[in-house]
């Protein structure tokens, strides 16, 4: 099969919606942060979108123990109320759907599209719906318990993982933001594309 693939986070999503989701909930249900004493100054962060800790210090913490603050913070959240529901609250906010790339909408659908993706897939299912994707690759989580399950989706795995949903494939054309990160999709692709704030780019790897 023949497929395009798109990256979302800072691709059709101008931004990290995971950070602008968690943003959203904790401002919602603050009562969230209380089970997070180990990552409080990250949380206030994210809740607010204020600098209280410098950006260095934000990405070494996130590159360290991204894998874990994520299992805590949905296991908190999941505690207070449905994952599923807050996040398609989140994706009717006009403010959430206004950071969807137009552009998206003009690109080719002459061939199956998947979106593929490190952030949840039950954050991204909505999303999916309004784009008019239904195949959506993503990070598995248990929205009963907040664990992240599987390896995180980036990468290599996003290859696997499409396979393991859809069989073997071939990628005509590959969007992202990030060619390091998706760079075995990119260097799978027919063609690629950077996208930088909507505007695309040819890849020349």
């Amino acid at each position: 099969m023949r497929i395009d693939v798109y990256d979302f986070d800072g691709t059709i999503y101008d931004g990290d919606s995971t950070v602008d989701f968690t943003r959203f909930c904790l401002r919602r249900h603050p009562g969230v942060l209380a089970g997070l004493p180990k990552f409080l100054g990250t949380s206030l962060l994210l809740a607010t979108g204020r600098r209280f800790i410098g950006t260095s210090v934000l990405l070494a913490l996130g590159r360290r123990n991204l894998t874990q603050f994520k299992s805590v913070l949905f296991g908190e959240m999941a505690k207070r109320f449905s994952l599923e529901k807050e996040a398609e609250l989140f994706w009717q906010d006009e403010r959430t759907r206004a950071k969807l790339g137009r552009w998206f909408f003009d690109r080719p659908r002459d061939l199956p599209i998947v979106i593929a993706s490190a952030s949840p897939e039950f954050e991204l299912q909505y999303a999916a719906k309004l784009l008019g994707v239904p195949t959506l690759i993503g990070t598995k989580c248990d929205v009963k318990t907040g664990a992240l399950i599987g390896k995180n989706c980036k990468g290599e795995e996003k290859l696997r993982r499409i396979e393991q949903n859809i069989g073997p494939f071939e990628i005509r054309a590959m969007y992202t933001d990030d060619a390091k990160a998706d760079g075995p999709l990119l260097a799978a692709a027919q063609e690629g594309y950077i996208v930088t704030h909507g505007v695309l780019v040819p890849f020349r790897g």
